[in-house]
């Protein structure tokens, strides 16, 4: 007897296909953060806040003068620096090609955009009367001071406070990054120039790399957060804390249980912008808001959708 075997399973396979619902599939954006601090960093600094100079076999001292108005100061150069690997002793008359670069970081929207901010090593705020880079090379090779000698930088500031200390960091700059604060105090300091009397601050410093001077917030703090419409969090998202009428800038950290951006010792009444920055699917939004800070404050900031120039120009006016 012939017998006949059929399959059931394409018959099966069509049923179920057939009576298969649409679904939907979330596509989330890809991460953005990175690219807008690039963006930020490559667009939002004037090219006049970063000099570069170079010396051949130098033998006397010499002021190198910024188009900001800071100025550098090597003193006794064949006895200031040292090759930053292995240790020994540099002298400037003795290299061809000696390379200095200072970039100066006098407003807020420098800070911000440079990856920089004003928190100290124990995550408590400072305000910055400037802050300044000195890198230094001989042959392509990258110097440091000598262990004994340091280097007299004048920052540009009207009106000069007292109380500020020469803080510095070590190593990457990144928003996470803090400052260490040292013993040496900073000076209120007068230079002349072809205008008259410029005022400002004097600094020594130790190393090279950022160094700022400043001077810590001594008010009690709290926690204060933002929060942000749905779907703006920390892989599209930069946000801070830019105070108003201090040099101030805090990057706010993404609290993952709270859903909300967050900065853990904020000092309560203060004038403070918010600032939000997001892309997500190519477009550009901005989260803007002023409001005083607080005790333990929560506020809600909405935001827009802006195109990139005017993102940019929101961050070079604060």
């Amino acid at each position: 007897m012939l017998r006949i075997r059929f399959s059931y399973w394409p018959i099966l396979i069509l049923i179920l296909w057939g009576c298969r619902k649409d679904v939907e599939e979330f596509q989330p954006y890809s991460p953005t953060a990175s690219e807008l601090g690039n963006l930020l960093s490559d667009q939002v600094p004037n090219p006049s806040t970063h000099s570069t100079f170079t010396f051949n076999y130098l033998t006397t001292d010499k002021v190198l003068e910024t188009p900001t108005g800071a100025n550098v100061f090597l003193i006794d150069t064949d006895h200031l620096f040292s090759n930053a690997n292995s240790g020994d002793p540099v002298l400037c008359s003795t290299c061809p090609d000696l390379k200095i670069e200072v970039t100066v970081v006098l407003d807020k929207g420098d800070i911000l955009a440079r990856g920089l901010n004003t928190i100290g090593d124990s995550g408590i705020l400072f305000e910055s009367g400037g802050m300044v880079r000195v890198t230094a090379s001989c042959n392509g090779q990258q110097l440091a001071l000598l262990p004994d000698r340091t280097l007299k930088i004048q920052i540009p500031k009207n009106d000069p406070q007292s109380g500020f200390f020469v803080f510095n960091q070590i190593g990457a700059v990144s928003t996470n990054q803090q400052w260490a604060i040292g013993n040496q105090e900073v000076f209120e300091a007068e230079w002349p120039l072809s205008t008259g009397i410029q005022q400002g601050y004097e600094l020594l410093v130790k190393n090279l790399g950022w160094a700022a001077c400043g001077r810590f917030l001594t008010d009690t703090t709290s926690l204060f957060c933002i929060e942000l419409p749905t779907g703006f969090a920390d892989q599209n998202t930069l946000a801070y804390l830019v105070f108003k009428n201090q040099q101030i800038v805090a990057p706010l950290q993404f609290d993952l249980g709270r859903n909300k951006f967050c900065y853990p010792k904020t000092p309560a009444g203060y004038q403070v912008r918010l600032v939000a920055v997001s892309k997500l699917g190519g477009q550009y939004w901005l989260g803007k808001a002023e409001t005083e800070i607080g005790t333990n404050a929560v506020f809600q900031l909405g935001n827009q959708q802006l195109t990139e120039q005017a993102v940019l120009n929101f961050v070079k006016s604060l």
